[in-house]
């Protein structure tokens, strides 16, 4: 290869690829931490392409061949370690490391304050189904210390679309979903788009059914490791948005941010040390 390959690297060299060969990119990188262990027809029959793909890939990467682009994968993921730490201790470094890369590129940073931008300026209504329900919940939480016009969704569908029932078409819906996509998300934003509803998915690949759905949808990489794929990326993402959505309007956040804790104070929300609950005693008479 010309120059030395990175993930950043590969990841913008694969959104130029032809449809069958960036399919089989996106997700090499959704599962690299596999890749040093799977041959050219595991690896295919993992990603539902021909085994020929695997090698036009590598080709189209700049690899000499699959065997170079195993290697590459594997000094990524895998060979950071010490004598005192363990493989799996470098598969799960590498891999919150990789996934945090894509939330803090100067693109996705600038994605990321105009999308926070039109959640802080509309009410706002957040669902995510299934394992995407804590994501939704964390955004809404976050979103509640600084708005009084959010909404969580029900995590049934049901209810989901009773709940977009009510919803009025200037809302704006943000939807989570990663791989593998739950039928709720799908189904929901559907529902949101006959509503006239403007929709934010939030998800990991392009290749994700609520792409085509959105009106905008930010992409952050969900990382294999050993054993599950890190949602660290996600949770970085909505802090961040939080952020920059507090900072639009500085002194009103702080303002809110006060008031919520002064609310949850009141009504013994925080462990204090001086017992279990911080409810102050009545003076006696």
């Amino acid at each position: 290869m010309t120059s030395q390959p990175t993930i950043y690297k590969l990841r913008q060299q694969i959104e130029l690829l032809p449809g069958v060969q960036q399919q089989l990119g996106r997700f090499v990188l959704r599962h690299g931490s596999e890749v040093p262990f799977l041959s050219v027809r595991s690896l295919a029959q993992r990603a539902n392409v021909a085994p020929a793909t695997v090698t036009r890939l590598s080709h189209a990467l700049g690899f000499p061949g699959y065997r170079e682009l195993r290697t590459f994968f594997k000094a990524v993921f895998y060979q950071k370690q010490t004598s005192n730490t363990r493989t799996q201790d470098s598969a799960i470094e590498s891999g919150q490391s990789l996934a945090l890369q894509s939330v803090f590129s100067l693109e996705t940073q600038l994605h990321l304050k105009a999308i926070a931008a039109m959640i802080f300026n509309a009410p706002c209504h957040v669902a995510g189904f299934r394992s995407a329900y804590s994501l939704s919940h964390y955004l809404s939480y976050l979103l509640h210390m600084v708005r009084h016009d959010v909404y969580l969704v029900p995590s049934t569908e049901s209810a989901a679309l009773d709940h977009v029932t009510l919803a009025k078409p200037e809302h704006v819906l943000v939807i989570f979903s990663t791989f593998p996509y739950a039928a709720e998300s799908v189904a929901l934003a559907e529902a949101a788009l006959k509503a006239g509803l403007v929709i934010i998915a939030v998800t990991d690949s392009q290749d994700s059914p609520l792409v085509s759905l959105a009106h905008d949808a930010i992409v952050v990489d969900q990382v294999a490791m050993q054993y599950i794929s890190t949602r660290v990326s996600f949770f970085a993402l909505i802090e961040f948005l939080i952020e920059s959505g507090c900072a639009l309007s500085d002194r009103k956040s702080r303002r809110e941010l006060k008031q919520f804790r002064a609310r949850i104070d009141k009504h013994a929300g925080y462990w204090t040390p001086d017992g279990a609950s911080g409810k102050q005693e009545k003076p006696r008479s």
